[in-house]
């Protein structure tokens, strides 16, 4: 970022009576992180409102303030109805100042893994930023923006909501060159009221992409295809489980350095041999749909896909004495989970596969379906164990049905770890995953440590 107080204040309809010409690079909302020459927003959240840390913003060096009250402030306070928005706006502004193509992605699992990939393969064709991993609500999104010199060729951001309207204002702030949607899935059901309710405002995404731009949309799930046909943006469709589709997966295959894909593209076949951390083929369809688009030869794609690391916390494999340890405890929803679940099994390979599984929160009227139907989902695959920890145990064991395997709800890591303790030296798989606040990642923490 590199504005003047007066292009800010223009942006976000305020008014500044000094330093004028004042060259702002940075804004920040963090009081203890200000740095020199920063712009200070006020930001009231659920817990703490930034106006009551602003005067220690401005002994930390913030040269301006912006705020929704009043403040005697040695330093210019720029009044704003609502802090938040003006934050989105100013982001706006900065946006319509880049020549780099803005490539906006969404969808129930996977966006961060899909705009982490896409990044990647992006800065091997030119430079790319992106937003630091999940920052994509309405402070998130403004803020990776800000953060971005302007002088990229691409950016790629990800956009997360939780209620209708949130895409809408998402949208407004990013207003991208494309579209990437992945999937849809029953997830912030609580906000968005149904799958169809989340279909509905994930397409409202392609609403704000702007004239001449275009969308990659999953041919997989036909409520989110429905709702998307309805606008008359260009779109391509892609598609992981080799449905017909522009650009559809066809074929996954392991080999000893990796994966190996084949790819159906708009009548093209291609194949690319990548890092075995990317193992979902929805996320190598969209990525490839997007790259080649853009513009992205494929050699560049796969070069890009073959250097892939995975983000903390998101289907990381570790190897733990005989055992490879799967740390997926960042989140958790129906699709995420199906997908992390049959990708362990898959890598099992008929090896012992133990599942430490968390509950699924914030779906609403649908949680004690989607939690029998993970019981169901367990029970079809080769898992000899699987320990829950949260409040729908009941459900999952319904959802079990005839399920012949060791079924028990776990309420710490030392409880599971004497649940376990006679399978250590047999190796096998185990896989960690759950919704945020199930706090997943101490029971693997803590099995790490134990089995080290």
């Amino acid at each position: 970022m590199n504005m003047t107080l007066q292009d800010i204040s223009a942006a976000m309809g305020a008014s500044i009576d000094q330093d004028h010409e004042r060259v702002i690079r940075r804004v920040s909302i963090d009081s203890r992180a200000v740095q020199p020459d920063d712009l200070f927003f006020c930001i009231v959240g659920q817990k703490l409102d930034g106006h009551e840390f602003a005067r220690q913003a401005v002994d930390n060096g913030a040269v301006a303030v912006v705020a929704s009250t009043p403040l005697e402030l040695p330093v210019p306070v720029l009044l704003v109805r609502d802090t938040t928005l003006a934050l989105g706006r100013l982001a706006r502004s900065w946006r319509e100042r880049t020549a780099a193509r803005v490539v906006g992605v969404s969808g129930s699992a996977g966006k961060t893994t899909v705009k982490e990939m896409l990044a990647q393969v992006l800065s091997l064709h030119g430079s790319a930023s992106k937003n630091f991993r999940n920052l994509n609500n309405q402070i998130g999104l403004p803020l990776s923006i800000l953060e971005m010199s302007g002088q990229e060729d691409f950016w790629v951001l990800e956009l997360g909501i939780s209620r209708p309207g949130d895409m809408d204002e998402l949208g407004y702030i990013l207003a991208p060159d494309a579209a990437l949607l992945i999937n849809i899935g029953g997830c912030h059901l609580e906000g968005l009221g149904s799958l169809h309710g989340v279909a509905e405002q994930k397409s409202v995404l392609l609403d704000h992409v702007r004239p001449g731009g275009f969308a990659c949309v999953s041919a997989d799930y036909p409520l989110l295809a429905t709702e998307c046909a309805k606008r008359s943006l260009r779109q391509v469709t892609f598609s992981g489980c080799g449905a017909d589709a522009d650009y559809s997966c066809t074929g996954q295959e392991n080999t000893p350095d990796g994966i190996l894909y084949a790819l159906r593209a708009k009548g093209r076949d291609i194949r690319l041999h990548v890092s075995a951390t990317v193992h979902v083929p929805e996320n190598v369809a969209a990525v490839t749909a997007m790259a080649l688009e853009l513009g992205v030869p494929t050699r560049t794609i796969e070069a890009g896909l073959a250097a892939f690391s995975p983000v903390a916390q998101r289907f990381v494999q570790n190897r733990v004495g005989a055992w490879l340890f799967i740390d997926d405890t960042y989140n958790a929803n129906p699709v995420s989970m199906a997908q992390s679940i049959r990708e362990a099994e898959r890598i099992a390979q008929g090896r012992r596969l133990v599942l430490v599984l968390g509950e699924m929160r914030e779906l609403g009227e649908d949680s004690a379906r989607a939690h029998r139907e993970l019981g169901a989902l367990v029970a079809s695959t080769s898992a000899t164990h699987c320990f829950f920890h949260g409040r729908h145990v009941s459900d999952v064991q319904s959802g079990l049905g005839e399920h012949h395997g060791v079924f028990s709800a776990v309420n710490s890591g030392e409880e599971l770890l004497q649940a376990v303790a006679s399978l250590r030296g047999e190796g096998g798989v185990m896989l960690f995953k759950g919704s945020r606040g199930c706090r997943m990642e101490q029971y693997y923490s803590f099995m790490e440590r134990a089995w080290a």
